[in-house]
């Protein structure tokens, strides 16, 4: 159950931020911060991001129950490698090597943390 729930957590969290950063760059800049999030409040793809933020926030609680926060905090940071490969495939975002790199990282860190 806790992997399962940590998946939930990692994959709504991810799918959450994804869709927020794709409605927050079709609201664009111009006309300050209340247009801005005038022209997000809008977007479909805000609300979706909320919901998936709010399935992973749940989640995350529920799997507080079932484990360790000193296993779940570090556990979740496979979130980091999922958004950005969605960055590199469906915001068509350049990732340098740099941060490519921190990716392996995270993974090694996640994978030490299992043991």
């Amino acid at each position: 159950m806790r992997l399962l729930l940590l998946s939930v957590v990692v994959l709504a969290g991810a799918a959450g931020d994804v869709c927020v950063a794709r409605a927050m760059r079709a609201s664009g800049e111009g006309g300050g911060a209340w247009a801005t999030a005038a022209r997000a409040v809008r977007n479909t793809f805000l609300w979706l991001g909320v919901l998936w933020k709010a399935i992973a926030f749940f989640s995350f609680l529920w799997l507080l129950t079932l484990a360790d926060l000193s296993w779940v905090v570090p556990a979740t940071a496979v979130s980091f490698v999922l958004e950005v490969i969605a960055a590199k495939f469906f915001l068509r975002e350049t990732i340098s090597a740099t941060r490519w790199a921190g990716v392996l990282c995270v993974c090694l860190g996640v994978a030490f943390i299992s043991l």
